[in-house]
């Protein structure tokens, strides 16, 4: 035993009055409290107020959070516009997510579609229907660095879409 040392009687260690049985005890104790306590319901105006921030948090969360190879509707839709756009010569191949490119040390952007239009150009596409903040700074850094032509697509009014350059 070391210099100093705290001698605790045996029985009061085994007893949980000291170390980690106590401590196991007190946690458990409140926890217990704790699934027992109701909570105070809340006024009716506060209640809509939390179920409406709850439910359009969990509606923005499901976007863009689909399995890796999955399109989302915006995506599908475009893919069929591309699709037409292939049959009448404009575009000559695309692929949905097919490459990665590496902006930084741990820092990718992967666009949503890989285009090459009729002239043999490849092109980025990336179909947003709104925009987060890492989001631009990602699409806009990729395009400083890599010679491909990125395009910012969205769905306008009246089902055409609405690309522009980056």
């Amino acid at each position: 035993m070391s210099r100093g040392a705290i001698r605790y009687p045996k029985d009061a260690v085994s007893a949980g009055k000291l170390g980690t049985a106590r401590i196991r005890a007190e946690i458990r104790s409140a926890s217990e409290q704790l699934a027992a306590t109701s909570k105070p319901p809340l006024e009716p105006a506060l209640q809509r107020m939390t179920e409406n921030a709850t439910n359009g948090l969990a509606a923005m969360r499901a976007l863009g959070r689909l399995p890796r190879g999955q399109m989302n509707k915006t995506e599908a839709a475009y893919a069929a516009h591309l699709d037409a756009r292939r049959a009448i010569g404009e575009v000559l191949w695309f692929r949905f997510e097919a490459i990665k490119l590496r902006l930084a040390d741990a820092t990718f952007y992967e666009p949503d579609f890989v285009v090459m239009v009729a002239g043999g150009e490849i092109e980025m596409h990336e179909v947003k229907g709104f925009m987060t903040d890492d989001a631009n700074v990602k699409i806009k850094v990729a395009a400083a660095q890599f010679p491909f032509t990125f395009r910012l697509v969205r769905k306008a009014k009246g089902g055409t879409w609405s690309v522009r350059e980056v």
